[in-house]
């Protein structure tokens, strides 16, 4: 057990660790050759397009998942599923584009003011680069299901970030600052370029390797129901999504945009320590509904833990060197303007790295069908963190979303840890203590 979790687990960690360096190099080259007004704008809509995206990519997504986990394989159910999830990611693509256009034309924050010159190229762009990912957000639960993790990921982390690290360096390159378009338009499209090549390439792996089961006479598939569980597990994500998000934009209603880039630049910073969480969280989705549908609770216990573990190793280290180190750090890689993030990005990673400790409890609560209660609490911590944004940001700027941020993240994550403990008598923390079980077999101990 231990040793094919360490093996993914490394094979996914790498992938993700390269995908996040290709991340954080995108925004150093924005930040250096467009400056960080430019990057404040950019991060705003990217944030706004994670939200877009939860009913299909979180929601959808994560029922098609638990669809092929079951199997092991993409049967006709899973396959409608994923057909209808299609069709559903266009109606969000075009109601975003519209909620968008809006926005720019009635907003009045610097953010709103500096695109509504270029909604005609904007908004376009936009509902492609949704509608893209939305695809690749199937494609990716379809191979997660049937265990192939590592790959699932490799569009999203390799091809897309250099394919848009390629555009953006090609222009700066050929034109300079100056290219005749306005930056904001130039690195929209080339994100649009790169959601669509990763989102080609990952269906063609799909294609290739994905076990297809035969064709048979299927009951009319349960629309309302599949409707009513994907509406609770986009609920439960997109309310994650907010509550990661909801610091940055009320920042950007209260701040200017240079001072949203250099939050964008913490954020970034920060998030490094959740990488090893969100990779493992990839192993942890698929096992759980594996392990849960053979009835092996010893399993179950084992594998929650030692994923724990295996993240807050991961989740350590980078507080640490924010805290001796920050200000070089932020200085070194996105220039002198950026210094001032550097305490902002460690509050937000002791916040993360306390998460990883926790373990994945959602991830369980979700596997075993509370997802309900999840959107529940998920609502709770969301409330805290827009009280203490609205309460911290106006008298201290980018310090207070970094306080409200992380005081949220603790207190949700707690909250779900004893939530799984209560609900499904699994300590998914990194401390794993269970009971020992009637066979006698310490969980904890690896075959």
């Amino acid at each position: 057990m231990l040793k094919t979790l360490v093996r993914q687990s490394v094979s996914v960690a790498g992938l993700r660790v390269v995908g996040t360096g290709l991340s954080v190099c995108v925004t150093i080259a924005i930040a250096r050759w467009f400056g960080a007004d430019v990057l404040g704008v950019y991060a705003y809509c990217i944030a706004l397009l994670a939200i877009a995206a939860v009913p299909v990519s979180n929601g959808w997504a994560t029922m098609l998942l638990r669809s092929v986990a079951a199997s092991g394989k993409i049967d006709p159910v899973s396959r409608r599923m994923g057909r209808f999830g299609a069709f559903g990611a266009i109606a969000v693509a075009i109601v975003a584009g519209l909620l968008g256009l809006g926005a720019i034309w009635l907003g009045r924050s610097d953010v709103a003011v500096a695109l509504k010159p270029l909604a005609a190229w904007v908004i376009p762009l936009l509902m492609a680069i949704l509608l893209f990912d939305q695809i690749s957000a199937l494609r990716m639960s379809s191979l997660r299901g049937i265990d192939r993790p590592a790959i699932a990921q490799a569009p999203e982390m390799l091809v897309r970030p250099l394919v848009l690290l390629g555009g953006i360096a090609a222009a700066w390159i050929c034109f300079g600052r100056d290219t005749g378009w306005h930056p904001i338009v130039v690195l929209f499209s080339s994100l649009a370029l790169a959601a669509l090549v990763a989102a080609l390439f990952g269906h063609a792996i799909l294609r290739s390797i994905a076990p297809q089961a035969a064709g048979v006479a299927q009951e009319p598939p349960k629309r309302r129901e599949w409707i009513a569980s994907a509406g609770a597990l986009a609920g439960s994500a997109g309310l994650v999504q907010l509550n990661g998000y909801v610091d940055l934009l009320l920042l950007g209603n209260f701040a200017s945009t240079v001072e949203l880039g250099q939050y964008r630049s913490a954020l970034q910073i920060a998030m490094l320590a959740s990488f090893g969480y969100v990779a493992l969280n990839m192993l942890g989705g698929q096992r759980f509904a594996r392990l849960r549908a053979d009835g092996d609770e010893v399993g179950l216990r084992r594998t929650s833990s030692w994923l724990a573990r295996l993240g807050l190793l991961a989740a350590m280290p980078l507080p640490v060197v924010l805290l001796f180190a920050g200000d070089e750090v932020f200085m070194m890689l996105f220039g002198p303007a950026f210094a001032a993030a550097a305490l902002p990005a460690l509050i937000i990673a002791s916040g993360l790295t306390f998460s990883a400790a926790i373990g994945m409890a959602r991830t369980m609560l979700v596997m075993h069908h509370f997802e309900f209660l999840v959107m529940r609490t998920t609502l709770a911590a969301l409330a805290l963190n827009i009280v203490l944004c609205l309460a911290l940001i106006p008298a201290y700027g980018m310090l207070g979303a970094a306080i409200a941020n992380c005081t949220a993240t603790v207190c949700w994550n707690a909250l779900l840890w004893l939530l799984a403990f209560r609900k499904v008598g699994i300590d998914t923390s990194a401390v794993g203590w269970h009971p020992a079980p009637s066979t006698g077999q310490d969980p904890l101990i690896p075959e």
